[in-house]
């Protein structure tokens, strides 16, 4: 029911770090576009690296699906409702 200090802490570093790597992915595209009017195609981007770019592609898919995860389970958390009892008493 209730996490220690350094699951919390754990949490709050993950969060930062999330928001750390969308803040610079906006930041480098924007970049991007001043100096050159389009955005980057990431197809392009990827595939110039070579076979290494399915390696790249599964940390990003891996960080969603984490995050996504934390999410619901933040929710989760957070929306949980204490149990009822929902077998009436009989007799009384």
């Amino acid at each position: 029911m209730f996490r220690n200090a350094q699951q919390n802490r754990m949490g709050g570093i993950l969060w930062y770090a999330v928001l750390i790597w969308f803040s610079s992915s906006i930041l480098s595209q924007a970049l991007f576009i001043g100096f050159y009017g389009a955005p980057y195609d990431a197809i392009e981007l990827l595939g110039g690296i070579g076979p290494a770019y399915i390696g790249l592609v599964l940390i990003e898919v891996a960080m969603w699906v984490t995050l996504a995860g934390l999410s619901v389970a933040k929710m989760a958390r957070k929306l949980k409702l204490k149990p009822v009892n929902i077998i009436p008493s009989i007799g009384k």
